[in-house]
């Protein structure tokens, strides 16, 4: 059960919009007096890892492109994917990395991030999500904390340069140590292997992202197959980190079988509209991973990244180019989008769902976009890094009442209860405040 525990003064605003989407979900629901709801699944959870069921749709569907990476130019089939995923983790396993290491990735939205999401997952790390635009106190901070045992980053970000960043908070890699040894940083001593993404390093300690994936290549993947055979469906894959503006962020660990289902929970609610999904939300959030890149590990669909950092002008065009059938984005995507000089130039006329998180939008805002954009159907969801993205939804309401899905958050997804309680820890009768 996920119990939400807040102050008075914002329990009568949530309850309400919570409420508002499960009080009267048909006829034949009884009317809530506390701020109780259970939302059972359809049908029994699915004990899988996440790269069991990529496997097997990769296979299925092995010629369907699946990913576009717009700013990178890249573009990629189930096959091809696939054939990517298992070199790079190939060739970490022959690096030594073990079940449970942490490999931290510090990367905006780049093909490299989305690989080793789906590498993690095989081989039984955990991917350790880092804001792109953190410094060197924070990064620190982000590998310490879980004690990474390598990273993956670019050598520049935009006007940050992140390799110069790692440099100085490392200055043991300048000391010519051969590459193939394993570093001994002071300042992080979990730390052993740095990948830089690109075609070649000349820097000792450090590997380039391409030359491991050619050795990938090269390598037999037996001993890949026999550790992905003994990865289970409750071992940890994903750490994000979570709270960052209001104190030092908080690691909040997800597992395959928390992911894979809530996944599946949410592509029964959202269905055909997934088709062909634009993602440009900044991938160490949550709702990124969660409601955009991995959804290709649970059912066939087509991700579309517009751009390697959020750019309006790219997102639209990727959703021209790609004829993208969904949108998901906080409320200043839509916001950008809709309020943006050269917006008619493009054709949004694909776009049939818009799904926006992360704060809450007025209902006359949603209409605005629902007309202009123009989106056929928009809806909101709430949730939390800690609870593997959303926990609630309004698309539930549907079209039989527009505006309980415009101006609610929904019921929770198929799977979880949930439950409003005060300070005490005594649920919250609703019509209180």
């Amino acid at each position: 059960m996920f119990a939400l525990k807040i102050d008075r003064l914002i329990i009568g605003t949530l309850r309400a919009r919570i409420t508002a989407g499960i009080r009267k979900r048909d006829n034949s629901t009884k009317q809530l007096r506390l701020s109780y709801y259970h939302h059972a699944m359809p049908c029994p959870m699915v004990y899988k890892t996440l790269s069991q069921n990529f496997d097997a749709i990769a296979d299925q569907y092995s010629d369907d492109e699946c990913l576009v990476f717009k700013g990178e130019q890249k573009r990629y089939t189930y096959k091809t994917f696939k054939e990517e995923v298992d070199n790079i983790a190939a060739s970490l396993l022959d690096l030594g990395f073990k079940k449970y290491d942490r490999l931290a990735v510090w990367l905006p939205n780049t093909s490299e991030n989305v690989t080793i999401s789906y590498a993690a997952s095989k081989l039984g790390l955990i991917k350790v999500n880092i804001n792109p635009a953190y410094v060197e106190r924070e990064l620190q901070y982000c590998i310490n904390k879980v004690g990474c045992k390598g990273i993956l980053l670019s050598s520049s970000i935009k006007s940050l340069n992140t390799f110069e960043i790692l440099r100085r908070l490392v200055p043991e890699l300048n000391e010519g140590v051969s590459s193939t040894s394993e570093l001994s940083a002071k300042a992080v001593p979990t730390l052993k292997h740095v990948i830089l993404t690109g075609e070649k390093t000349f820097v000792p300690n450090v590997y380039s992202y391409e030359d491991l994936l050619r050795r990938g290549a090269q390598l037999s993947h037996k001993n890949l197959i026999e550790r992905q055979a003994s990865v289970d469906p409750d071992t940890p894959v994903e750490i994000f980190y979570t709270s960052g503006t209001t104190g030092q962020p908080k690691a909040a660990t997800l597992t395959n079988f928390g992911i894979y289902n809530l996944i599946l929970s949410q592509r029964k609610l959202f269905g055909q509209n997934f088709t062909r999904l634009c993602i440009p939300i900044p991938m160490f959030h949550i709702f990124s991973e969660m409601v955009g890149v991995l959804n290709a590990a649970v059912a066939p669909c087509h991700l579309t990244f517009p751009a390697v950092l959020p750019d309006t002008i790219a997102t639209m065009r990727a959703i021209q180019e790609e004829k993208c059938t969904a949108l998901i984005g906080a409320p200043i995507i839509f916001r950008d989008i809709l309020t943006h000089p050269d917006r008619k130039k493009y054709d949004l006329t694909s776009l049939i769902f818009g799904l926006s998180g992360a704060s809450s939008m007025h209902i006359d805002f949603l209409r605005q976009v629902e007309k202009e954009i123009p989106v056929t159907r928009m809806a909101q969801a709430y949730g939390m890094t800690e609870t593997a993205g959303i926990i609630t939804c309004s698309m539930w309401a549907g079209d039989n009442d527009v505006k309980r899905r415009l101006s609610s958050i929904g019921q929770p997804m198929p799977g979880l209860e949930l439950k409003l309680v005060d300070q005490q820890g005594n649920i919250v009768p609703i019509g209180t405040s």
